[in-house]
């Protein structure tokens, strides 16, 4: 999985990944300053990526007082898609504003959109495969429409790795680098990092660009780990 981050220009630059531990499992993820975070995979296998979720009606949900990056540390450590749906149902979003998580449960190879429109919270389930997700404060359907297009073209390019496809997808500025470009350029925002997330049966991979992917190169880091008990099979996390 990859993901392109977008946010103002004037907001503070995330924190790298690093490796926390939960009652079932370990978590890997890029932060903010605060704990929160919009991208998380488990020593399970189980990932998640948080989007704002633009096209929600919110004039009538008054100020944010909750913010949505809490999400993610709370839902990365359940077992499976049923106990993250539980977890889920349990929290309170009064003073949150609309979004959707994405779940993708290797052990169960499926995949799971759970959205948030400001009063309901609805579930989505999707067969394993390729999928896209997209979101703009502009548009969320203009961002799918331009992105889309892209996507659709690059899968016909069978030359390379998958693990360069999506680096190359998330660099790309077609039709010009601009509002709906993957990677995204606007006067007051633009992607600010990207994320991309390997599970092999060696074990789960992060690696995290802290810039724009069309000019920035990969961190190079180490991350040490630790074997959890109950753990469904050994896993590894290297962030690089």
């Amino acid at each position: 999985m990859g993901m392109n981050r977008d946010e103002q220009r004037t907001r503070p630059a995330a924190l790298p990944p690093e490796i926390f531990n939960g009652d079932n499992a370990q978590a890997i993820y890029p932060r903010e300053a605060g704990g929160g975070t919009w991208i998380a995979c488990s020593s399970r296998g189980n990932l998640f990526a948080l989007l704002n979720w633009y096209s929600a009606e919110t004039d009538t949900l008054g100020p944010k007082i909750k913010t949505r990056g809490d999400l993610i540390p709370k839902l990365v450590y359940e077992l499976d898609s049923r106990s993250t749906a539980n977890r889920l149902v349990g929290i309170d979003f009064a003073g949150m504003h609309p979004f959707r998580v994405v779940g993708a449960f290797r052990g169960e190879k499926v995949l799971c959109e759970w959205r948030w429109d400001g009063k309901h919270l609805d579930c989505l389930r999707f067969a394993w495969g390729l999928m896209h997700w997209f979101s703009s404060s502009l548009s969320d359907s203009s961002a799918a429409q331009f992105r889309g297009r892209t996507c659709a073209a690059a899968t016909s390019d069978e030359t390379i790795s998958m693990q360069e496809w999506l680096q190359r997808l998330h660099k790309s500025h077609d039709p010009g680098p601009g509002p709906y470009s993957i990677c995204m350029h606007r006067p007051d925002a633009a992607t600010v990092s990207y994320t991309q997330v390997e599970c092999t049966p060696r074990g789960i991979f992060m690696d995290y660009l802290g810039g724009p992917p069309c000019e920035t190169a990969s961190s190079a880091m180490q991350l040490p780990f630790r074997r959890v008990p109950r753990l469904l099979e050994p896993s590894a996390f290297r962030p690089r």
